[in-house]
């Protein structure tokens, strides 16, 4: 998995909740800053209204005085003034003040009534003060009014009632602290009470304000005591709103909590999506990467992580199909997910492999456990036979990283099975196999761009004269870092990942460009032998293909030898077949390399019309009947010759082999005791010796 697609996997995993509280804090915010700005511009409006109201009727007194001052007595207007009092329910009481005795109107106004007001009331033309006496006094009576139900602790039951009138409560204390309140007034009695309601809303709603207009009579002013009360209409309008107010609140706050619920299900799914095999229904890697760290970081245990490999599983889907090979796999991970402990982890990673995350205490019991758990497996799959593999890496340190660990178990998991329930713990050689693995993987392309592969070409001698008469080429490695190479540990890297089939072409095209060269210089040609990996006769157009490449530099096709193994035979054989045939009719001789070293040596003599053989060199290395050998390899050259075939044997470092071999009458010999392979230019000193 990239880190890119990392990163986005887990930042859906985490998928934060806190930018949706955010974002619900704010709107609520907003929601309640425009709320409450409706409601504040409603109530403003309807004080406005209220103030503006009276302000007309105030006004309205004080010009029917002005135009009435000199017409009427002063009895005559105080009951114009009466008649006031009595048409506009916001006056309370209207004053005649004509010597500047406002103080003595009204006491409560000697610490506020000085300089300052009259000489806002003089350019101002009116002044209002705040009745606090009064207001204070109405706020008692709310209290004082009538027969409240109490809750307090002294009453002997809840039946009694308490007179606030001589009770010794402290009123300032219940305002102050709202939990006394609630505690000391029976709200439910309240509500009961009609008759406390409806004082409470006819005397004790309104702001009691002392109002001095001046007048244009000289030394004469007006003093209006008002109240700043709603009537039914402006307090039910501003009750609406107040209502409205709480219900957008409520209604807001209940949509935005269900968003962030509905978000932390979304979060609560999405994360059981993402950790969920699609295959089994159970827990995929990431899921396992996750659990695994956090259960090994706690440290409490020994853990080793397994990775359980369900072998040929390929041809288990071949035969029941590819759905039931599915229906397996769930039904295993179900399995081990009953037999593992409860701190233990099974997950479905790839193919046909699980991850388990096992607590153990030593290598042996482990192994038992997991061999255990195969039986059990198989046992439960009934008449169906199931073989597994696993790949097991202890885990070593609780801050490891669990990737890292589930990767070596992997590696640990053996590429064939020896055994029936094989079992192998991951060591240190594993890695340097697969960093080295990965190192010749990264450099085979630029190396093969930088010709850095190197044509080395051992001579075949023959038995008649002991004459160079034909040679193989074989390919070296120089690295520019890590030096020269062996080929063994090269070619089965190739082998596996298809880049053989670059190198067999390199070698071919070298080959057949160093055999014009010389052909140009006038030089005796020997056939040279190239090996063609058996991943080429998968290709149905191989021979023409290798056809292709000799004719560019217009070499004669005797002088190249194809060399295949005795390996490529257990491939499709009628391709096989086809193609030799086709390189024989192009002029190719074909060899067969390593002759003896399998099991179907003679079926391939049998079958494949090969002009060449050469016999292994395990055939004359120590062996412990070396007569019994020489028959065999005696036979063997003999069936060969009646068959129209040349031979080659190979490994050959002693006199007597090249005797005994010549003896036999085989064709060449090719070993260290004539040659080991040389480079280019040493081969060409050996071949074309210059004559002085």
């Amino acid at each position: 998995m990239s880190k890119k697609k990392d990163r986005r996997i887990k930042r859906l995993q985490r998928l934060p909740v806190w930018p949706a509280v955010v974002e619900m804090i704010i709107t609520e915010l907003v929601i309640f800053s425009l709320s409450l700005f409706i409601c504040a511009l409603s109530l403003f409006g309807i004080l406005n209204t209220l103030i503006l109201n009276i302000a007309n009727e105030c006004q309205t007194v004080v010009q029917a005085v002005e135009e009435n001052w000199y017409k009427e007595s002063r009895e005559d207007l105080q009951k114009r003034l009466s008649s006031f009092e009595e048409s506009y329910s916001d006056i309370n009481k209207i004053y005649i003040d004509d010597s500047n005795n406002i103080k003595g109107l009204f006491p409560q106004l000697k610490d506020y009534y000085d300089s300052e007001a009259e000489r806002l009331l003089e350019s101002v033309g009116m002044v209002h003060f705040f009745d606090k006496e009064y207001n204070e006094e109405n706020l008692n009576l709310f209290f004082s009014n009538g027969k409240i139900k109490l809750s307090v602790s002294d009453l002997e039951s809840e039946d009694d009632e308490y007179n606030i009138n001589s009770a010794e409560q402290d009123f300032s204390a219940i305002l102050i602290n709202p939990k006394n309140l609630a505690k000391s007034v029976n709200l439910k009695q309240v509500l009961r009470d009609r008759e406390f309601l409806g004082w409470a809303s006819l005397d004790s709603i309104g702001l009691h304000v002392i109002s001095i207009y001046a007048t244009k009579i000289p030394g004469v002013h007006l003093c209006f005591k008002n109240v700043y009360k709603l009537n039914a209409f402006q307090f039910n309008l501003f009750c609406t709103i107040l209502v409205f107010f709480m219900l957008t609140i409520i209604a807001s706050v209940i949509y935005e909590i269900t968003k962030v619920v509905k978000l932390i299900h979304e979060r609560v799914r999405l994360n059981k999506l993402v950790t969920t095999d699609t295959i089994t229904g159970g827990y995929n890697k990431d899921y396992f990467l996750q659990k695994a760290k956090k259960e090994i970081s706690r440290g409490h245990r020994n853990y080793a992580v397994v990775q359980l490999r369900l072998e040929k599983y390929r041809n288990f889907c071949m035969a029941y199909g590819v759905k039931q090979g599915e229906n397996l796999l769930e039904e295993l991970n179900a399995n081990m997910v009953e037999l593992l402990g409860k701190k233990e982890i099974v997950a479905h990673v790839e193919k046909s492999d699980f991850a388990l995350l096992l607590s153990y205490q030593n290598e042996e019991t482990l192994n038992i456990r997991i061999k255990n758990i195969m039986n059990i497996l198989r046992e439960r799959r009934g008449g169906q036979h199931l073989t597994f593999s696993a790949g097991v890496c202890p885990v070593m340190s609780k801050n490891c990283d669990v990737s890292l660990v589930l990767t070596c178990a992997g590696l640990a998991v053996p590429k064939t099975i020896k055994l029936q329930d094989e079992i192998v713990w991951f060591d240190d050689s594993m890695k340097e196999e697969q960093v080295w693995e990965r190192r010749i993987e990264d450099d085979m392309e630029k190396a093969l761009e930088n010709h850095e592969f190197q044509v080395y070409l051992q001579p075949k001698y023959s038995t008649k004269g002991e004459k160079l008469s034909a040679a193989e080429a074989l390919v070296r490695w120089t690295h520019p870092v890590l030096g020269f190479i062996s080929p063994g540990k090269f070619i089965p890297i190739f082998e596996r990942n298809g880049f053989i089939l670059q190198l067999d072409d390199y070698m071919l095209e070298s080959i057949a460009h160093l055999q014009a060269a010389w052909a140009e210089q006038g030089k005796e040609l020997v056939p040279i032998s190239v090996n063609v990996s058996r991943a080429h006769f998968a290709e149905d157009n191989l021979a023409e293909h290798i056809c292709g490449i000799v004719d560019k530099y217009k070499v004669p096709h005797q002088y190249i030898e194809l060399e295949l193994t005795e390996s490529a035979f257990f491939d499709d054989k009628t391709v096989l077949l086809t193609t030799v045939r086709k390189l024989k009719d192009f002029g190719f001789k074909v060899s067969m390399d390593d002759f003896g070293a399998g099991y179907s040596s003679l079926n391939s003599l049998k079958e494949l019309p090969l002009d060449i053989i050469k016999l292994d060199a395990e055939f004359f290395r120590s062996v412990d009947d070396i007569e019994r050998s020489n028959l065999i390899v005696g036979q063997t050259i003999t069936l060969a010759k009646k068959l129209g075939m040349e031979i080659v044997a190979e490994g050959i470092e002693t006199r007597e082999q090249v005797d005994f071999l010549a003896k036999q009458d085989c064709d060449l010999i090719q070993g260290f005791y004539f040659s080991k392979p040389l480079p280019v230019a040493e081969f060409e000193e050996k071949a074309y010796p210059v004559v002085e």
